[in-house]
């Protein structure tokens, strides 16, 4: 059964409501990914209605996403998909680029409350082929030769595709059931793939297939995310500097360092 909660997308806070005997905890996919990934105190201050204004690499990063976007209509010919063809895992698939919306549902039970996780995003590229759904996030950047030395994608990288693997999808913003479905697979595979952010093309892609302790990481993640969220455990800290002096909200944050 697919309980299916209001679309929002990444510009949302995170929103807590309470409803009888259940609390409903909703944020994007990528507010989700970045606390946990990067950090926790982030969570407090998005409930609290900060949100920084966007930054210049922010901006770049969006602009060469609406240009790959646009180079896969002019120049990629896709055939539509029914659902029929999504039933079938045997059936090769693939979506036009940020045209799969998402929304992940997770219960949790707390001793002092019952709690649904919503979250919600949109997908870089979502396919499927000899069975297997693969979800594609592409992360433009101006210097990707700083991942050179690096053997696995950052912490928030990966939980952002694995919220999206673990999903149901629609081909539109809906809170209509019929317009959500799921895609049957034999198994999961994520790919992160670093962009140069001038040319657009990859420049180091880091891939692989789910496994137990992956899914073991998201679930975990979900978990932590929803304690520190409704007051039951507290963030912890990162005591990094860097990230403190990286981070966007820092000028708003009392735990910086």
């Amino acid at each position: 059964m697919i309980l299916l909660l209001p679309y929002y997308d990444n510009l949302i806070l995170i929103k807590i409501n309470r409803e009888s005997d259940i609390t409903f905890l909703s944020a994007s996919v990528t507010d989700f990914a970045d606390s946990l990934g990067y950090c926790e105190y982030k969570i407090p201050l998005s409930i609290q209605g900060i949100k920084p204004k966007p930054s210049q690499s922010l901006f770049l990063g969006t602009k060469a996403h609406h240009e790959e976007e646009k180079y896969e209509q002019d120049h990629v010919e896709l055939e539509p998909v029914s659902f029929e063809e999504i039933k079938d895992e045997q059936k090769d698939i693939e979506f036009a680029r940020e045209n799969i919306h998402s929304i992940l549902n997770v219960p949790f039970e707390f001793p002092s409350e019952n709690v649904l996780v919503t979250l919600s995003g949109r997908i870089d590229k979502i396919l499927r082929i000899d069975g297997t759904l693969i979800v594609q996030d592409d992360k433009f950047t101006g210097k990707p030769q700083t991942y050179d030395l690096k053997t696995q994608p950052y912490p928030s990288q990966l939980l952002q595709v694995l919220a999206y693997l673990n999903s149901n999808y629609s081909a539109k913003r809906s809170v209509n059931p019929e317009d959500w479905f799921e895609m049957p697979h034999t198994q999961k595979k994520w790919q992160i793939r670093i962009c140069n952010r001038k040319t657009r093309e990859p420049y180091k892609i880091f891939s692989d297939y789910q496994d137990a302790f992956s899914l073991y990481y998201l679930h975990s993640s979900l978990e932590k995310f929803a304690t520190i969220s409704l007051g039951i455990t507290n963030p912890e800290h990162h005591n990094s500097v860097h990230k403190c002096n990286a981070c966007n909200l820092k000028s708003f944050c009392d735990y910086r360092i």
